[in-house]
């Protein structure tokens, strides 16, 4: 249904729904729900409903108020960069099939691949960029801080590590490229493009892209998950065009009625049809029942979770703050739920569109049919698939019946049925596709996580039996991208694991960027992992042997490898501030030198250690301290940190 089609469609009567949302809101009280929450609803062109519950402030009793009350709204940000891209393209100032290079002032891809990035990919989460860790400086409490989206850019350029085009990953930073983009081409600021062309014309009064004097005594304090009161921060860059943006509930329903009318207020056309169309229907996706996004919004929802409407969304997260804005094309609906409290509250905003949609639009459709496909011929999705935004995110897939696959996650079993070649579906009513190449290999699949696909892992090391103690867990650090191995497929589990590659491994653990300053240490310069090295050493994760020498190639002996696990850990050199292990409790065998005994303990206490470790009658562990620490000794100790501390196991 086009937009002329959507203003014709027959209007449901919302008129119960002050009520019906009271009534849910008080049954909704705890310490789960946000301090405040704005929400409203527009339709046929008119705000229909809108209502605040709680307070901005608590502490003051101050009240939400959906007309004044300025919230931050993160992500959302992305549909205003999306609409400026869509401005330009109309003016053909940027060609959405272009090479984004062409309107990036100079700046440079490091890509790879014979096919470009272009703006359409940026738009849709599918550049193929790295995936990039949020800095600690992206919120700071300076608030005249002003860091340019140009510079943020420039520093924070990620590579391109897959095809564009090729597959989908929700991305943060391709958005604030866009938004440099949008300064570059118009050569106004993203902030004053944005007022000039986006918020004056829909008369959204209280909306900025950065934080100033004017927003700051209308803005909600925000809270954080204990409910603590967060002073307000300013964004880096400053004019973020990922997630700065701040905004009444008021002023979104002025946008939202724009969308929803063909992108027209009033006497004036702010958007083509055309542009509102490709920022209203999907431009990607896995699989037609389960697609990606369009210029802007998601798939927030499955079908089934939609009862068969037209749905397109997006959300946002900042600290303090978490915000949803849905947009029904066909129904000449749009909703926005803002809250001053992350994380729980989006369970809130979730429920009340459940809520919405069930009370408003109740399911009509039926069961799908499941297919019987012989196991054999389902094999070839069986394998081990990596998401591409957590890569410690695994999902198992194995053949078990016709038309049925298991799936694991985190030790968590699932069966699911096929209902199509490429999609099956499991008992709650949640979806996984896969993504077939023209040679009929299955490359990616998209399941529990809505906004990244997951990539089939590679074929494990050919020098790793796979019948050893330690085969599954290189086989996992090898999927998550932290195990490279050699060109010719080999791991070399045996060969003693060096100061280079230990930092490598620690580096792809937590996903850090790799810097592009050249790296302080002479004789790193120029190998495989001097940007690796650079990169720890800036986040203070390691230590050369002196002040140029890292010593990269040098074999550790286990007492070493211990002080430089713990190390990197906790980004110091001081193993004794982990005080709530109990390293008293524990007697080595054979004591190291003074400073790495307590490494080791902490080793040994977190559990990291497996069978390269014993413990001898008297309760002693021997470490081994003088022995060289094997690589597949050092892969168990890294699985074990990532199953028991990261993904959550303790």
């Amino acid at each position: 249904m086009n937009v002329q089609q959507a203003a014709l469609a027959k209007s449901v009567d919302l008129s119960g729904l002050e009520a019906l949302s009271d009534q849910f809101m008080r049954g909704r009280k705890g310490a789960e729900d946000p301090q405040g929450t704005a929400i409203v609803v527009v339709q046929d062109g008119r705000i229909v409903f809108q209502k605040g519950y709680g307070y901005a402030n608590v502490s003051k009793k101050t009240a939400i108020d959906p007309v004044k009350t300025v919230f931050r709204v993160g992500s959302v940000t992305k549909v205003f960069t999306a609409a400026a891209i869509m401005k330009l393209v109309e003016l053909g100032k940027i060609d959405l099939k272009e090479d984004v290079q062409k309107y990036m002032g100079g700046l440079k891809l490091d890509n790879p691949f014979h096919t470009a990035v272009t703006v359409h990919d940026l738009l849709t989460h599918t550049s193929g960029f790295q995936v990039t860790v949020e800095p600690p400086e992206s919120y700071t409490p300076d608030l005249k801080s002003n860091v340019s989206l140009k510079d943020f850019v420039e520093q924070r350029m990620p590579p391109v590590v897959r095809e564009p085009g090729t597959s989908y990953m929700y991305d943060n930073f391709a958005f604030n490229l866009l938004g440099y983009i949008v300064e570059n081409v118009s050569g106004m600021s993203f902030e004053q493009y944005v007022k000039e062309n986006i918020f004056n014309p829909l008369h959204m009064k209280n909306t900025e892209i950065a934080i100033s004097d004017q927003s700051l005594p209308q803005l909600a304090t925000g809270y954080d998950a204990g409910n603590k009161a967060m002073p307000p921060y300013a964004t880096t860059p400053r004019e973020m065009a990922d997630g700065g943006m701040l905004m009444t509930a008021e002023d979104a329903a002025h946008f939202m009625i724009a969308q929803l009318n063909g992108g027209k207020v009033g006497d004036t056309q702010i958007w083509s049809k055309t542009s509102i169309e490709k920022m209203q229907q999907f431009q990607t996706g896995i699989h037609p029942a389960f697609p990606d996004a369009t210029y802007g919004f998601e798939n927030l929802f499955e079908a089934n979770k939609n009862n068969g409407l037209h749905v397109i969304g997006k959300g946002g997260d900042v600290p303090g703050f978490s915000s949803y804005m849905l947009l029904m094309p066909e129904k000449n609906i749009g909703i926005f739920l803002v809250h001053n409290k992350m994380g729980a509250s989006t369970k809130l905003a979730w429920a009340w569109y459940t809520m919405f949609v069930d009370q408003y639009f109740p399911d009509a459709g039926g069961e799908p049919m499941a297919l019987s496909t012989p196991v054999e011929q389902l094999k070839r999705f069986e394998g081990v698939y990596t998401d591409l935004r957590m890569n410690f995110l695994l999902t198992k897939v194995a053949a078990t019946g016709p038309g049925e696959l298991t799936v694991d996650i985190l030790g968590q079993s699932q069966k699911l049925k096929q209902i199509d070649p490429l999609l099956f579906v499991d008992d709650s009513g949640r979806m996984l596709a896969f993504k077939e190449e023209r040679d009929g290999s299955i490359s990616y699949l998209k399941y529990r996580n809505p906004v990244s696909y997951a990539q089939k892992a590679s074929a494990t090391f050919i020098d790793v039996d796979q019948k050893s103690e330690n085969a599954p867990f290189i086989g996992q650090l090898k999927a998550m991208g932290i195990l490279r191995g050699t060109e010719d497929g080999r791991f070399h589990p045996q060969k003693p694991v060096t100061r280079a590659e230990m930092t490598a491994w620690m580096v792809r653990m937590m996903g850090h960027t790799l810097s592009k300053k050249p790296v302080r240490y002479e004789d790193a310069s120029g190998m495989w992992a001097a940007r690796e090295i650079e990169t720890a050493a800036e986040a203070g994760l390691v230590q050369g042997v002196t002040d140029k020498r890292f010593a990269p190639d040098q074999a550790l002996i286990r007492q070493d490898a211990a002080k430089f696990f713990v190390r990197a850990l906790q980004g110091t050199s001081s193993p004794e501030q982990l005080t709530e292990l109990p390293l008293d409790q524990i007697k080595l065998a054979q004591p190291g030198d003074a400073k790495a005994d307590i490494s080791m303990k902490v080793i040994i206490a977190m559990g990291l250690a497996g069978s390269d470790v014993a413990v001898m009658r008297d309760g002693a562990v021997d470490f081994r301290p003088k022995d060289p620490l094997t690589r597949e000794e050092a892969a168990y100790w890294f699985a074990q940190f990532i199953s028991k501390y990261i993904m959550g196991a303790k």
